[in-house]
C-alpha cells in the first residue's frame, strides 16, 4: 500500500533532510502547500498504475517542486494584489531557481528527479508552459503530474488573492476550463487519473 504521508526526515537523511528543513522554516507557507502537491501527485500516480516505489518517488519530487520560492522577494511572492507583468517575470524564474538550487546536492537518480519536477511543473501540455516551452510528453511523466497537482491545491487552498474553491469546482474548472484555464494545458491521462482519485485526494486534504 502506498505510504502517503512522509514523516519529516531525520538530518541523518542528508539532502531531504535539508531541504525539507530550508522550506519548513523559511517558508511554512510554500511548504504546507508543497506537501499538499505531493499528496495529489503520489494518489495520481497511484491511479494511472505507476507502481509504489515510483509513486512515492513521484510524491516526493513533488513536495519540492516550489523549493525555489525560497529565493524570490518576499513582498513580490506574497504581494496581496494583482502582480504587474515584471513581478510575474520574477515569480516564473522559481522553477530555474529550484531546478539550480537542487542541482548544487550531490548527483544521484533521485535528485535528478526533483531537479526535473522543479524545472518542469509549469510546462504545459499545450505548449504554453514555462520555462522551457516543453509540448506534451516532452515534459516527463512526473512533471505533467506535479504539474496537474499544483494546480488543483492551488485552487482548493485560500490565498491572500482568493478565497478557497471545493474539490468539484477544482475539477470543473480543470477539465472543462474557465476564463483563465484551458482543459489543453494538462495531459488527458493524468486528469483523468486525477479525477479518478479525487475521493482518495478529498480525504487526504484536511488542512
Amino acid at each position: 500500500m502506498l505510504a502517503y504521508k512522509l514523516p519529516p526526515p531525520e538530518p541523518s537523511e542528508g539532502w531531504v533532510a535539508r531541504l525539507w528543513r530550508e522550506q519548513s522554516e523559511q517558508d511554512p507557507i510554500v511548504h504546507a502547500h508543497s506537501g499538499r502537491v505531493g499528496k495529489i501527485a503520489g494518489l495520481t500516480a497511484a491511479q494511472l498504475g505507476i507502481e509504489n516505489v515510483e509513486a512515492l518517488k513521484i510524491q516526493l519530487a513533488s513536495q519540492f517542486h516550489d523549493i525555489g520560492k525560497l529565493d524570490l522577494p518576499r513582498d513580490v511572492l506574497y504581494a496581496p494584489r494583482r502582480l504587474t507583468e515584471d513581478e510575474m517575470a520574477i515569480i516564473r524564474r522559481h522553477s530555474v531557481l529550484g531546478a539550480l538550487r537542487i542541482r548544487k546536492l550531490e548527483a544521484t537518480p533521485m535528485l535528478s528527479l526533483l531537479e526535473d519536477v522543479a524545472r518542469h511543473h509549469h510546462e504545459r501540455f499545450d505548449g504554453a508552459g514555462y520555462p522551457d516551452g516543453l509540448i506534451g510528453e516532452a515534459a516527463s511523466l512526473p512533471a505533467r503530474i506535479a504539474a496537474a497537482a499544483d494546480v488543483y491545491a492551488a485552487l482548493w487552498e485560500r490565498r491572500v488573492y482568493k478565497s478557497p474553491i471545493s474539490h468539484d469546482e477544482v475539477i470543473g474548472r480543470m477539465t472543462d476550463g474557465d476564463d483563465r484555464m484551458r482543459p489543453t494545458m494538462f495531459d488527458p491521462r493524468v486528469i483523468a487519473a486525477l479525477k479518478d482519485a479525487q475521493p482518495a485526494i478529498r480525504r487526504l486534504l484536511t488542512d
